[in-house]
């Protein structure tokens, strides 16, 4: 199975959960995320999560699901990913700590405010002005950086430049998810 179909199939999945079905447990197989799933990290994971799933965007388990672009080949690794024309998150828990995970939890947030942006259910990510975009990356750690050009192509730099900055910011990203969310 690849992985549109798998997320195809998460996708009509999560469009029959109610809300309160949301909450980090298996709902037919599924392993939906919550603030619980974070260890030490829940208390800001957890509002998030609420909000994300106000907004429509459930947060799936990668790795207790099995999704294949969590599986690690070699150095490479997938930690998350959000798909904006689904409305979907995927958290890849394989191979991540709950340091790591909240921070890719927090960088994929900042992805779904990109696209609440821009009218939520599209494949368009706003990542704001040039001038904005240019004050974040004057204070991005160079590592951040370099992963940002040596793994994204070129025309997701701005919305990685604005969701790298933010990773380690999961306050700041909860008060602006939650503007959205209610």
């Amino acid at each position: 199975m690849n992985i549109k179909t798998t997320l195809l199939s998460l996708l009509s999945l999560t469009a029959t959960v109610t809300t309160p079905a949301l909450a980090g447990y298996q709902y037919e197989g599924v392993h939906l995320m919550d603030g619980s799933d974070f260890g030490i990290h829940s208390k800001l994971a957890t509002p998030m999560i609420e909000a994300l799933t106000e907004v429509g965007v459930p947060v799936v388990d990668g790795g207790k699901n099995g999704i294949p672009i969590c599986i690690p080949e070699g150095n490479k690794m997938i930690l998350g990913f959000y798909v904006p024309s689904n409305n979907i998150m995927v958290i890849c828990t394989s191979h991540g700590n709950n340091r790591v995970m909240m921070e890719t939890l927090t960088h994929e947030t900042v992805h779904v405010i990109q696209d609440l942006r821009t009218g939520i259910e599209n494949s368009e990510l706003d990542g704001g002005s040039p001038e904005y975009l240019s004050k974040l990356a004057s204070g991005l750690h160079p590592e951040k950086i370099n992963i940002i050009t040596n793994l994204y192509d070129k025309s997701d730099w701005e919305v990685e430049t604005e969701a790298f900055y933010y990773e380690d910011k999961p306050q700041t990203v909860v008060n602006e998810i939650q503007k959205w969310a209610f």
